[in-house]
């Protein structure tokens, strides 16, 4: 059974999209106060027991941005319930931030069963494939080692590793990668929309595990309408690391 958590200023607003969930048997909890409590920060270990979160209309985006922040060292997938659904560059912005999908009032109990079942299956295909999450705590501002950075590499998939890999190279030509550059570089059928969707949660990956190593900062920036770029601090700490690490690797083969 899944357990799902609606966040709302109104309980009595999303009882169709609960009656929906019913359905599909989850269990539900639509809650006003704990969207207050978790805006404050004192709820992190009660959310352990949700699969998915629910966003509600209800919630301004300077909310939903709050709660996002809170919400990216928990292993739940977040949903946002719109009147419209966002346009392809507004979609990128809000899945590097957490948001892995939309629905709207009226979107259909088949639709909804069919969009919730997708992204189970993903997460499930995720792990599988070995591109879920790993978490390597270490202490913030600690300073860059060969060890450090050889777990970060380990840590990606070898999709998320290719994106890294473009962006380093482009920080000393362009600067900037475009999108449709980057879905070039990673899929034959190049800037679909599936492609796009999917390569903002690369990014989203990305970030997520830089800060699970303990890179504090901005990593990579993304810039509208031009593409995304490594910030000039993270650039410089990943050169350090790789520096020392060559140097390690010469060192091990001549003695």
């Amino acid at each position: 059974m899944q357990h799902v958590l609606i966040l709302t200023k109104n309980s009595l607003t999303e009882e169709p999209l609960v009656q929906k969930l019913q359905r599909m048997n989850c269990e539900i909890l639509c809650s006003t106060d704990l969207f207050k409590r978790l805006k404050v920060g004192t709820i992190s270990p009660f959310l352990s027991y949700f699969q998915w979160i629910i966003l509600s209309e209800s919630l301004c985006n300077s909310e939903v941005e709050q709660i996002l922040q809170m919400l990216r060292k928990h292993p739940l997938l977040v949903l946002r319930v719109v009147e419209n659904i966002p346009n392809e560059e507004e979609q990128a912005y809000w899945q590097e931030r957490g948001l892995v999908d939309w629905v709207t009032k009226e979107t259909s109990y088949e639709l909804l069963r069919e969009k919730i079942n997708e992204l189970q299956q993903q997460v499930k295909k995720d792990v599988i494939t070995g591109n879920q999450i790993l978490t390597f705590p270490t202490t913030q501002g600690e300073k860059t080692t060969p060890n450090n950075l050889e777990i970060l590499i380990k840590s990606l998939s070898k999709t998320e590793k290719r994106v890294f890999e473009c962006l380093i190279q482009s920080y000393s030509t362009s600067g900037v990668l475009s999108r449709q550059e980057l879905c070039d570089s990673l899929w034959h059928d190049g800037g679909t929309s599936s492609n796009m969707s999917q390569l903002s949660c690369l990014i989203n990956k990305l970030k997520h595990k830089f800060e699970i190593h303990g890179i504090t900062g901005e990593t990579i920036t993304t810039l509208w309408g031009r593409g995304y770029k490594l910030s000039s601090s993270f650039y410089e700490y990943w050169l350090e690391g790789s520096q020392q690490l060559e140097e390690l690797k010469y060192y091990t083969v001549t003695n």
